[in-house]
């Protein structure tokens, strides 16, 4: 298998030393990245000190609350954002080193790593602007410890600005892709795009990492995606994982007693075209092809989806039209959200998120000309290499951020809290159960 790169570019970017470009099959672990894959250098962890870092909630009155909590958005492109995001080199190799979804069978394991997923999304876009700045650098920390080996002897780190970023992009780009395949009342204009654009900076200065990834303006981010999309995503034997589900079999009896197999066996076709839709449909057809499952999605494929799509955009019209519930209209996060905050969705418009947005950024820039307040992190006491993470059961280990001492740089270590010990993975967050 090759990635699909156009030849001239390929042969430029071959004497990039920042570069590295396969001449044949690399496998590491359970992944193989294949001949002709080009492999930027991304190494280092790029999380900053709390002295370094200034965290900015999104305000409640904006485009990415009232999209981004919205199941219809999230439903209608399936699993393409963890699709893209895995066809990220240094991404695709962090899930197959480090994520129990790949390793792990146990339902109950799956469903943390859903769980955490959604925590990521919800718990600190919607979450109360204290508790926003929380969960941010707990979801920094989760991932502290997700590094490993490039084919090309390089490091990789789930925290590098530019693995960092594009795992973040893939979240609110979704908005555009979802608007693109017509599940909106209509079409976001390129204004609106831009707007959510200005509003996922305040969400990504959340997680407290560099930002020097970033594009300033809406016209660079544009750029920024079209060279993702066409140079950056990778095929490799991590990503046909990822969309291994649309072409198999889906064989229905394993999931119900076998005295309703004789209800189930007839429903197959129809639940594998299902799991087909699910997995490879949202996709452009550039990255079916770079993939190469296009073979399997056929113009009848496409005819049924956009039936689906249409019946999608319907629900959500008459859900919206008929004054549903917001429990029924939105993640339970985002419903919480918008009751907390006495916030009807349907009232944000493009008009009234810049005002939003406007407005916050005008109150932190007179805030900056008076004494920021000290950084205080709750330490965790008591910690010892004898107790366990009441999340993953693991021992816990000294901190590798600030090699057990609880400092780092004269300050209380932010990932251990001080604390000196803490789980690898949850850090100092151990004491809570899951």
């Amino acid at each position: 298998m090759t990635d699909m790169i156009d030849g001239d570019l390929l042969a430029d970017q071959t004497t990039d030393p920042a570069v590295t470009m396969l001449d044949e099959d690399a496998t590491v672990g359970e992944n193989v990245f294949y001949a002709g894959t080009r492999l930027p250098i991304r190494e280092g962890d790029a999380s900053l000190r709390p002295k370094d870092r200034a965290q900015y909630p999104v305000p409640p009155d904006s485009l990415l609350w009232k999209y981004m909590g919205d199941p219809f958005v999230l439903f209608v492109s399936g699993q393409r954002t963890a699709i893209i995001e895995n066809m990220w080199p240094q991404l695709g190799q962090g899930v197959s080193d480090h994520s129990m979804v790949v390793k792990s069978k146990d339902p109950a394991v799956q469903a943390q790593r859903a769980k955490s997923s959604q925590k990521t999304i919800n718990g600190v876009l919607y979450a109360a602007p204290e508790d926003a700045q929380k969960y941010g650098i707990q979801v920094r920390n989760f991932h502290k410890s997700i590094k490993g080996d490039m084919p090309d002897g390089h490091r990789y780190h789930a925290l590098n600005a530019e693995t960092f970023y594009w795992a973040h992009v893939t979240f609110f780009e979704a908005i555009y892709r979802a608007s693109d395949l017509g599940v909106l009342e209509r079409p976001l204009t390129r204004d609106e795009k831009a707007q959510i654009f200005e509003e996922s900076k305040e969400w990504f200065s959340l997680f407290g990492v560099d930002d020097s990834a970033q594009p300033q303006t809406y016209d660079e981010f544009e750029r920024y995606l079209r060279n993702v999309f066409d140079n950056e995503l990778v095929n490799s034997k991590l990503a046909q994982y990822t969309v291994g589900l649309a072409r198999q079999t889906l064989r229905v009896e394993k999931f119900v007693p076998e005295k309703y197999h004789w209800f189930a066996k007839p429903l197959a076709p129809r639940l594998r075209w299902f799991t087909k839709m699910i997995t490879i449909a949202g996709l452009e057809p550039s990255i079916k092809r770079r993939l190469e499952v296009d073979d399997i999605w056929s113009t009848w494929d496409e005819r049924r989806y956009r039936m689906f799509v249409a019946l999608l955009r319907t629900t959500r019209n008459g859900l919206r039209r008929t004054g549903a519930p917001l429990k029924y209209r939105y993640t339970p996060a985002a419903a919480a959200a918008f009751a907390r905050e006495g916030l009807d969705p349907d009232d944000i418009t493009l008009e009234s998120a810049r005002r939003a947005l406007a407005q916050a950024r005008a109150e932190r820039a007179r805030a900056e000309h008076a004494a920021a307040p000290a950084t205080v992190l709750e330490a965790v006491v008591d910690a010892t290499e004898a107790d366990t993470c009441a999340k993953c059961k693991r021992h816990l280990e000294p901190c590798e951020e600030c090699a057990g001492t609880g400092l780092v740089d004269g300050e209380h270590c932010d990932v251990c809290h001080g604390a000196r010990f803490g789980c690898r993975v949850h850090h100092a967050d151990w004491r809570v159960a899951a």
